[in-house]
C-alpha cells in the first residue's frame, strides 16, 4: 500500500507540474487580445488542461499524500511531513482560487468579448495578474518537493 501511495503521489505531482508547464507554454504563445477570435479559442483550449489535467493531478497528489501520512506512523511524528501537508493544502486552495476559477472565467469572458458583450480592455484586466499566480504556484510546488527531498528536522534533535 505504501508503494502504491508513493507511486500515485509522484504521478500526481508530475501531472500537476506538467499541467502548469503546458498552461504556461500555451500562454507564452497567446495572440494579442485585439484578435479576439484567436484569443477566445486559446482561452477555451485552456479549460480542458485545467479540468482534465491540473485539478485531477492535484487531487491525486493531495489525497495520496494524506493517506500515506495516515497509514505511516513515522510520518505522523515528522514535522517536515506536516509542513508538506500544509503546503499541499495551500497549493490545493491556490489552484482552485487562482487557476481553476479564473481559467473558466477568462474563457467565458473571451467568448462574451467575441460576441461584443464586453470590450477587450475589460478582458485584459481580468487576466492581468495571471502570471504572478502561476509563478507563485510553481514556487509552492517546488518548495513542497524540496521538503520531501530535504526532510528537515525543524529543531528536532538528531537521533
Amino acid at each position: 500500500m505504501r508503494r502504491l501511495l508513493k507511486f500515485l503521489h509522484t504521478l500526481g505531482a508530475i501531472g500537476y507540474a506538467g499541467g502548469l508547464a503546458a498552461y504556461m507554454l500555451v500562454l507564452t504563445g497567446a495572440p494579442e487580445i485585439s484578435s479576439l477570435n484567436e484569443y477566445a479559442a486559446l482561452r477555451a483550449s485552456l479549460v480542458p488542461v485545467t479540468v482534465w489535467l491540473l485539478m485531477p493531478s492535484m487531487l491525486v497528489t493531495l489525497v495520496s499524500g494524506l493517506l500515506a501520512m495516515a497509514i505511516n506512523f513515522s510520518y505522523q511524528n515528522a514535522p517536515w511531513v506536516w509542513a508538506k501537508a500544509l503546503s499541499g493544502i495551500l497549493i490545493f486552495e491556490s489552484t482552485l482560487m487562482a487557476i481553476d476559477g479564473p481559467t473558466k472565467a477568462a474563457a467565458s469572458a473571451s467568448a462574451r468579448a467575441v460576441a461584443g458583450e464586453i470590450d477587450a480592455e475589460a478582458l485584459s484586466r481580468l487576466v492581468e495578474d495571471e502570471w504572478g499566480a502561476w509563478w507563485a504556484l510553481l514556487g509552492l510546488a517546488a518548495a513542497n518537493v524540496a521538503l520531501a527531498i530535504w526532510r528537515p528536522r525543524f529543531g528536532m534533535r538528531p537521533d
